[in-house]
């Protein structure tokens, strides 16, 4: 490889066997995995055989990896121009980097900024200022509000698919031992009931709570850019307990100081094994940051947790009237009315977690 004169670039999909095979390979041989929500790759090859790889899943920039043969030959510049070019096709001109620690050097000299990591596993990273915006704004949020005693704002994040009574019983119990609460709704557009439907039926839900305030969340709080295990079918242990970490970070370290909070709410989880190692991680990170961890045992009736995958579970099987009785009055009109329909269908034809 002393000479670039066969060099060539490729962009994928499509995505031919032959092909995949050969980028998974690359990037077993560096210690990276091919990911299934990648939908879009670039290979540089020479003489047809691949010197560097990088992927985009959605607006992430992920699995990039370069030969240590060919380091200094612009192949990363070239990777990236063109994952930053596709990106930008789909609307994305601050597209996220997912990598190692190792290689931030790189992607910061093309102006990314580092939003977190777990040191020596992964680090995230964005092009321009969005979460200092972000978190500009929460903090101006937290202001408008009658300052608190000392310690008495919580956090809860949720993803609400559908919202529950467990849901409900978690931030009464909140909202009954803090003076203010900020509730995120997971914004991911990875669930079968819409971001715009989960945030409204929150909204509905906590209306008489006056110390609860909804926020929809953002990429930097259980995401695919931060968590994404979470969005994944099968995930193996392992990766999703960085993933948790890497969230758990940028958390207690960027976001819970933004708004003043010093305690995050959780539910118990006795059947999902990604959110059990994410309350797992979330106790052993947070509280080193002076976030304390509160997990609330979950409502059951009847014997039975109430979940929002049992809701999912009873529409599926065709028992409407049995799930409205998990959910707050709200949630039950939306389950009854013509709107809910399309969801339902997409809830009976579907198998997935979310």
């Amino acid at each position: 490889m002393a000479t670039f004169t066969s060099l060539e670039s490729r962009t994928y999909p499509p995505f031919l066997p032959e092909d995949q095979r050969a980028i998974e390979a690359f990037l077993r041989a560096r210690g990276l995995r091919w990911e299934d929500d990648i939908d879009f790759s670039v290979a540089c090859l020479v003489d047809g055989t691949v010197v560097g790889t990088g992927s985009l899943a959605g607006r992430i920039i992920k699995c990039m990896a370069v030969d240590e043969a060919v380091r200094g030959e612009g192949i990363a510049a070239t990777l990236i121009s063109q994952l930053e070019a596709k990106a930008a096709s789909r609307g994305t001109v601050n597209p996220f980097v997912f990598t190692h620690p190792r290689n931030t050097r790189i992607f910061s000299s093309m102006g990314y900024r580092s939003i977190g990591e777990v040191p020596g596993a992964v680090a995230l990273l964005e092009k321009g200022d969005g979460l200092e915006r972000w978190l500009h704004s929460l903090s101006m949020v937290a202001s408008w509000s009658e300052a608190p005693e000392s310690g008495s704002t919580s956090v809860l994040v949720m993803n609400c698919n559908p919202i529950t009574r467990g849901h409900l019983h978690l931030i009464q119990a909140a909202a009954s031992s803090s003076a203010r609460v900020f509730l995120f709704i997971v914004a991911e557009e990875a669930s079968v009931f819409p971001f715009d439907v989960r945030l409204r039926l929150v909204r509905e839900a906590t209306a008489t709570m006056p110390n609860v305030t909804v926020l929809p969340g953002r990429e930097y709080l259980i995401s695919r850019a931060t968590f994404p295990s979470y969005f994944l079918d099968h995930c193996p242990c392992e990766m999703a307990e960085v993933h948790a970490r890497l969230d758990a970070n940028i958390f207690s370290r960027r976001i819970a100081p933004s708004l003043g909070a010093a305690r995050r709410f959780i539910g118990e989880e006795p059947y999902c094994p990604v959110t059990a190692i994410y309350n797992r991680v979330l106790k052993d990170v947070l509280p080193a940051h002076g976030v304390e961890v509160i997990e609330i045992p979950r409502l059951s009736l009847g014997g039975t947790a109430v979940s929002a995958s049992e809701v999912r579970r009873l529409l599926r099987g065709g028992h409407l009237e049995a799930a409205q009785e998990l959910v707050p009055p709200a949630a039950a009109d939306y389950l009854g009315s013509a709107a809910a329909i399309p969801v339902i269908q997409r809830i009976t034809e579907g198998n997935g977690r979310h």
